[in-house]
């Protein structure tokens, strides 16, 4: 009888943005930190050529543009494992870095993992909602109250299970691609459906020289985001305005993302037309599918899910 092929544990995409020395060193770093049980795949525009021949290990995969959403989006159909974890331009994998993430997801409510980065600033995981800024970097954010206790992961490094990955792309149409939104959008869609985000502690990856994702305070900020937080989460409470003017004055902020923050009702429209948030299954509707008997009726239903 012939050996059917093993599921990888964990799809790594390594996407090329802008800078191809920085992508071969990514590239590099995991390839010399591979762990058991996992695929490789180097996501590009088709303007990479493999000049090291990395064929025999690496899956190449030309995607439509370099826009990273775009990468990420047509990386996610040639994936196999049940975890895909993404890595940026210029991000560099330590020994062991997968090993505490994927522990993480025994926990079955759990759908996304944060990586620590190492940068020359400190440490720092994903993003949260404060009382004074949506989509604040954590690293900025100690010590500030969490805002509905959202937050969620950016596009150039994370981990999360596959199958809600699929449904985080279904749910966002690929007209929208600017990273930082589509991360936030993913973040409130997680939060909506019940899926946990875990901090990955011991899940180290070196940021020292990654290339930084383009996110301007302005008022299209300020408006896009709290158009998608209130569309996705049943528009809850905005942020105090006494905390929205301190972060503008003195934090990461501006007057002009303050502004947009209070006046996001004109984008509502264009976000509710991007972003379907019944497309995300919930973490207990999906438990229930996985605990439920193969016949061919739940299989198909497992597929969608």
């Amino acid at each position: 009888m012939p050996k059917l092929p093993r599921i990888p544990r964990v799809s790594v995409v390594v996407a090329l943005q802008r800078d191809e020395k920085l992508f071969e060193e990514t590239l590099l770093s995991v390839l010399e930190n591979q762990v058991e049980g996992c695929e490789i795949l180097a996501v590009h525009n088709g303007t990479y050529p493999d000049p090291f021949d990395l064929g025999d290990e690496v899956r190449f995969v030309v995607a439509r543009s370099s826009n990273l959403v775009d990468l990420i989006r047509d990386a996610f159909d040639a994936t196999h494992a049940g975890v895909v974890h993404v890595l940026g331009t210029g991000f560099r994998a330590t020994p062991g870095w997968t090993t505490a993430a994927l522990d993480a997801f025994s926990d079955n409510n759990v759908a996304a993992v944060l990586p620590c980065l190492a940068n020359r600033e400190g440490v720092s995981v994903g993003w949260g909602d404060t009382d004074g800024r949506l989509c604040e970097p954590l690293e900025n954010a100690i010590g500030a109250p969490r805002l509905n206790g959202n937050c969620g992961f950016f596009l150039d490094t994370f981990f999360v299970r596959r199958r809600v990955l699929g449904n985080l792309l279904d749910a966002v149409v690929p007209a929208m691609n600017d990273p930082i939104a589509v991360a936030y959008a993913f973040g409130c869609l997680l939060k909506r459906a019940g899926w946990l985000v875990a901090e990955g502690h011991d899940s180290l990856v070196d940021a020292s020289q990654s290339i930084e994702p383009v996110d301007v305070s302005d008022a299209k900020r300020g408006q896009c985001l709290a158009a998608i937080r209130s569309w996705i989460l049943d528009n809850p409470p905005p942020p105090p305005m006494t905390a929205l003017l301190m972060s503008a004055l003195f934090g990461s902020s501006s007057i002009g993302e303050m502004m947009g923050t209070l006046r996001y009702r004109g984008t509502l429209p264009a976000i509710r037309r991007a972003i379907d948030p019944e497309s995300v299954t919930s973490a207990d509707e999906m438990s229930r599918l996985n605990s439920l008997p193969a016949t061919p009726e739940v299989a198909s239903l497992r597929r969608a899910a």
